[in-house]
C-alpha cells in the first residue's frame, strides 16, 4: 500500500502535461492518437512526454530504493 501512495504521490509531482499523458495512457489506457486528439499535440508530442514521464517516475523509484 505505501508503494501505491509512493506512485501517486510522483505522478502528482510531475508537471501537468506530462502527468496528463500518463494518466490518458497508463491508467485509462486510452491509444496514443486518443491522447492527441484529447492534448491537441501531435503524436509525437504525446510519445515524448509520455518517455519523459517514465524516465522521471523510473528514476525517482530507483532512487527511492537506493537511499
Amino acid at each position: 500500500m505505501r508503494r501505491d501512495r509512493q506512485v501517486q504521490e510522483l505522478i502528482a509531482a510531475l508537471p501537468a502535461e506530462l502527468r496528463e499523458a500518463l494518466v490518458l495512457r497508463e491508467l485509462e489506457e486510452l491509444s496514443y492518437k486518443e491522447i492527441a486528439e484529447i492534448t491537441r499535440t501531435p503524436i509525437g508530442t504525446v510519445m515524448s512526454r509520455l518517455f519523459r514521464a517514465r524516465r522521471v517516475l523510473a528514476r525517482a523509484v530507483l532512487e527511492g530504493e537506493t537511499a
